[in-house]
């Protein structure tokens, strides 16, 4: 986070981008990550000037401003997704054998829940 300058509230912006359905707008933004209007609306504008957003006018409302993910927003969030299980990775690898056994089996419980699945990331290998 520090490295890309990025506060928690923009970095929950983006991971709401990456995972809508359809171009957010501004008010759906700023209710996600629970701030005002205003305050979603200079959040995003400086996630546009770094390149990791575009806002533009809706086709059929130009009151109305949708938000979308860039590719370098989209990066953003895979280099944030890597330091996050590397920072996992490095926990789990001080446990011994026996403790992670219990964790492990915690977490395939956990993965296996529907409400978990639809957000689990692309595997990059076993925790245990």
């Amino acid at each position: 986070m520090d490295a890309l300058d990025l506060t928690l509230t923009q970095i929950k912006l983006l991971h709401h981008l990456e995972d809508a359905e359809h171009e957010l707008t501004l008010k759906e933004g700023a209710e996600l990550v629970r701030v005002s209007l205003p305050a979603a609306s200079r959040l995003v504008d400086d996630l546009v000037r770094r390149g990791y957003v575009v806002r533009h006018e809706d086709e059929t409302d130009r009151r109305m401003k949708r938000v979308r993910l860039t590719e370098a927003g989209s990066a953003v969030i895979r280099k944030l997704n890597a330091a996050r299980m590397r920072g996992l990775r490095q926990y789990i690898e001080i446990l011994t054998d026996a403790e992670r056994e219990p964790l492990a089996a915690a977490l395939r419980a956990l993965l296996e829940r529907d409400e978990v699945a639809a957000c689990r990331p692309e595997p990059e290998g076993e925790l245990a």
